[in-house]
């Protein structure tokens, strides 16, 4: 299967019960990611990551899929049409 960019962006409304799964999760996934960019709002507790990944739509699933399962975290991700 072919390797494609994707933008994602993960927003955990409770950083101090789920920052370190994320963060574990992304760790497993670092040679498929080109660009992370984070954003903590401390007052409100939240934190939002800003991700440009290469990688293939089933790897992108089972990421998505992963910290979709996690208590107070969110992740919308996008393909980009680069031909």
């Amino acid at each position: 299967m072919e390797k494609r960019f994707h933008t994602a962006t993960i927003t955990i409304y409770d950083r101090d019960a789920s920052y370190q799964k994320v963060q574990e999760l992304l760790h497993n996934h670092a040679k498929n990611i080109s660009l992370r960019v984070g954003y903590p709002l401390e007052d409100e507790g939240i934190a939002i990551i800003f991700l440009i990944l290469k990688m293939t739509t089933d790897e992108l699933g089972a990421l998505s899929g992963q910290l979709g399962q996690l208590k107070n975290v969110s992740i919308k991700s996008t393909t980009l049409d680069i031909q």
